[in-house]
């Protein structure tokens, strides 16, 4: 994937950094990015487990993953917060 790759259908330019940072990640971690990139609005692990046909521990673990490199950020529910929506984190277009 080149910086500015937007083949997969994505609209968003990346960084570099941000690229090599996803490239390192493991195979369900970047199906549970380009998910959540894709979407129009943040989405529930139990939304992304259903969207990506991955268990509920897998895509909490891609997640953590996801979120230790801040390609994606966590949002406590409006209406229930004992839960989490989970959307891809703004990218520093200027790098």
């Amino acid at each position: 994937m080149s910086p500015a790759d937007t083949s997969t259908g994505s609209t968003i330019e990346r960084s570099y950094s941000d690229c090599e940072q996803l490239r390192d990640q493991s195979p369900s971690a970047k199906l549970v990015y380009r998910v959540l990139d894709e979407s129009e609005s943040p989405l529930t692990t139990r939304a992304l487990s259903d969207r990506t046909l991955l268990s509920p521990r897998t895509t909490r673990y891609a997640l953590r993953r996801l979120r230790e490199v801040n390609l994606v950020i966590r949002q406590t529910c409006p209406d229930d917060p004992r839960q989490y929506r989970y959307q891809t984190a703004e990218i520093d277009r200027t790098r």
